[in-house]
């Protein structure tokens, strides 16, 4: 008999008795923000399964476990499933409509602007029209981004946070800010 259980998150966890074993696999959506371990969970405990790994534009991890060790864990029968985030990678799913980009995949019109870019590390970029907007994190704990820019500069909030946007045209020229040209800037 096979068993599936919904996990947090848009994923799922189906265990299957197999004789004196259980085969338990999980999965869930990639998304960019760390590392997840995944747990069978029982009436009066809990047995890790793994740390879910990607495969095919998802994250999974599946495991034979023996029915004996379960039940030492309180994990049999099984009652649901849980998964955690174990290690952040430090930064946040991006907003919806942007992407974390790596800079050498951006053009720019001179290679002042490329250098600066770079040493920003990996940045969120969305296309616009004839063009494109990059987005770096916003804190006054830290150093602006781009400061030989900082004049081009808008601040924005998406999804709670706040960001510093810069425009480029499809040259990769900077533009001025504006409001209304789909670049994501408030």
């Amino acid at each position: 008999m096979e068993r599936r259980f919904a996990l947090e998150g848009g994923g799922s966890l189906t265990v299957r008795e197999a004789g004196l074993r259980a085969v338990a696999a999980a999965e869930r959506p990639a998304d960019g923000r760390g590392l997840y371990k995944a747990y069978l969970v029982g009436p009066s405990g809990r047995a890790l399964l793994g740390t879910l790994a990607p495969e095919a534009g998802r994250l999974r991890v599946r495991r034979t476990l023996s029915l004996d060790d379960l039940r030492r864990q309180g994990a049999w029968p099984p009652v649901g499933g849980a998964v955690e985030l174990a290690f952040s990678f430090g930064r946040d799913p991006p907003p919806p409509g942007w992407g974390w980009r790596e800079p050498a995949e951006l053009t720019f019109g001179e290679g002042l602007l490329e250098r600066m870019v770079s040493e920003g590390g990996q940045v969120l970029c969305r296309r616009s029209g004839a063009g494109f907007a990059l987005a770096y994190p916003f804190s006054c704990a830290r150093p602006f981004p781009l400061t030989g820019l900082f004049c081009l500069a808008a601040l924005a909030t998406m999804e709670g946070r706040r960001y510093v946007v810069y425009r480029f045209d499809e040259g990769g020229w900077p533009k001025l800010p504006g409001r209304g040209d789909g670049a994501g800037v408030c």
